[in-house]
């Protein structure tokens, strides 16, 4: 009778004993192998945003951040409520660039530009971001109609990443097509995403999804073309700038931002693109590093032509555009770089000479 007990006892031990184990074992994962950043949560009208109200630090060898979050998700304060006073008012959308869990809160560009208008205006500025790490264009639209529209800005300003920032013409959104423009009909959000209990494990443990993203790449990596191979950088070669044209996707930048163009000056407000470079084309040291490992030949890239091409297109819809390549370039050096190299975002000094010039194209807007 006894031994049926204790084989029980033992049982219960073994597994009490493994189940902390591995609880012990994923929490150092994380302390270790992970930068403390959370996850985002599905919204029906906005997609995917951060924890509503929350807070938390993130950590990497370059930075560490505290990041806070408003009652929408978004990171910073809460959208004002009441009338507006005689403030000037400038909203900023985008993506991680613009969200920049990189830095302090009020060392972003965002909250920079703000304090230089408020100093050379000597008047109040209030600032607002409304940005999300894996935004674009189209997301960015639906921030300001369902969220931006209600700040009633005196300027919004939309930062865009050409690198991932040029969609398909096939997504959450219709066209119609007017004197051979692209004109956007509909634009709505997709549904969430399935998560079978394969994703749910992933989600719920760093080091099965450490892993299974380790085998995938494994795999992946034997069947792979280029252009899977070098992900948004496939954009930077000339085969890649032939595929933007070839699917359109410079016509649906053109539709998308030019119809957010068109909202805002509606509602009374003054509109521009600021167009940011990456560290890969702007860091000299690390694209030739790149490069020289890269099984591409030189000749096939074109890194410049993809933002010289989105200033194009945008110009020719008559959207005022302010391209960063141009302070960029009077300031970058390799030994005080513009980007984090661990972390392709723009460092403290990026945000600096970013600020800057957007102050400085704001003031001429005016």
């Amino acid at each position: 009778m006894l031994r049926p007990k204790r084989f029980l006892g033992n049982l219960l031990l073994s597994i009490a004993v493994t189940a902390i184990a591995l609880l012990g074992t994923e929490f150092a994962w994380r302390q270790i192998f992970e930068n403390g950043d959370v996850s985002r949560e599905f919204n029906e009208k906005l997609r995917f945003v951060n924890p509503p109200n929350a807070e938390w630090v993130i950590r990497t060898k370059d930075y560490r951040t505290h990041i806070r979050t408003n009652s929408l998700g978004f990171r910073g304060p809460e959208m004002p409520a009441g009338q507006k006073g005689d403030e000037l008012r400038v909203l900023f959308l985008g993506d991680s660039f613009v969200e920049a869990k990189q830095v302090k809160e009020e060392e972003r560009f965002a909250e920079r530009t703000g304090a230089l208008l408020a100093e050379e205006l000597g008047k109040s500025v209030m600032t607002r971001v409304l940005a999300m790490g894996g935004s674009n264009p189209a997301l960015e639209l639906l921030y300001y109609r369902e969220i931006g529209r209600e700040f009633d800005a005196d300027i919004v300003v939309q930062v865009l990443f050409p690198e991932n920032d040029l969609l398909p013409m096939e997504g959450p959104y219709t066209f119609r097509t007017e004197s051979g423009d692209l004109v956007l009909e509909d634009i709505w959000v997709e549904p969430a995403p399935p998560c079978p209990w394969r994703c749910e494990m992933l989600k719920r443990s760093s080091i099965l999804r450490a892993f299974y993203h380790s085998l995938r790449r494994k795999a992946d990596r034997e069947t792979m073309n280029p252009r899977q191979m070098l992900g948004d950088y496939y954009w930077y070669t000339s085969e890649g700038q032939d595929v933007l044209k070839r699917e359109n996707r410079w016509d649906v930048l053109q539709a998308l931002v030019g119809t957010l163009r068109w909202e805002v000056e509606r509602d009374g407000g003054l509109f521009l693109t600021v167009l940011i470079p990456s560290g890969f084309e702007m860091q000299s040291a690390w694209q030739k590093e790149y490069l020289s490992e890269s099984s591409l030949p030189r000749e096939s890239w074109n890194i410049s032509q993809l933002l010289s091409t989105a200033e194009d297109a945008l110009h020719r819809e008559s959207i005022p555009v302010l391209d960063l390549r141009d302070a960029f370039l009077g300031t970058v050096s390799d030994e005080d770089p513009l980007y984090y190299k661990s972390d392709p975002h723009l460092s403290l000094r990026g945000h600096e000479v970013a600020a800057q010039a957007i102050a400085e194209a704001l003031l001429r807007l005016r």
